[in-house]
């Protein structure tokens, strides 16, 4: 079973070792927090902040989430409490990944299964998802959790077509 919680002073461990399983160029899909030469406590200082809303100037408070199974783990959820206009186009409430090898095995549902009352209780009330439009597994997870497709549009950044989905957490 997995559980999708915050990370605490006694997972640093488990943190450098999923940090392991992305390769360089890919490590924001673990954390979006930690870069190289910050200390493991330095970063839980910076996630906490942006949980109380401690944020620079054109960020927004979020709250980090990570799917454990054991001790492991196996993806993270993030979930911004408020939408700047990027985020709105792209972005949206909520990000997630799961580790390459941990694909496939329902930690991804069941990690936005657990998320959705953190939403609600945050004040999220028609949550945002953004995917890529090839993403097909993505899709599927979205729509599993009641996700409409809104519309379609070309994100010049990543130069390829998204797709934004609403999910109504008052009909939940």
């Amino acid at each position: 079973m997995i559980q999708l919680r915050q990370l605490t002073d006694a997972d640093e461990r488990a943190f450098f070792e999923g940090l392991d399983d992305w390769t360089a160029d890919d490590r924001s899909w673990h954390t979006l927090a930690w870069k190289p030469g910050m200390s493991y406590a330095e970063m839980l200082a910076t996630l906490a902040a942006e949980h109380r809303g401690e944020v620079p100037e054109g960020r927004v408070p979020a709250t980090m989430l990570y799917g454990f199974v054991d001790d492991r783990i196996v993806g993270r959820l993030h979930v911004r409490h408020a939408l700047t206009e990027k985020l709105r186009r792209r972005g949206g409430h909520v990000g997630y990944a799961v580790a390459e090898q941990f694909r496939r095995r329902g930690y991804a549902s069941e990690m936005m299964r657990q998320a959705l009352p953190t939403c609600f209780d945050l004040g999220i009330r028609d949550l945002l998802i953004t995917c890529a439009d090839d993403n097909l597994p993505s899709c599927k997870l979205i729509e599993k959790f009641g996700g409409e497709l809104e519309d379609r549009l070309w994100d010049d950044v990543d130069q390829e077509m998204i797709r934004r989905y609403r999910i109504d957490l008052r009909a939940r």
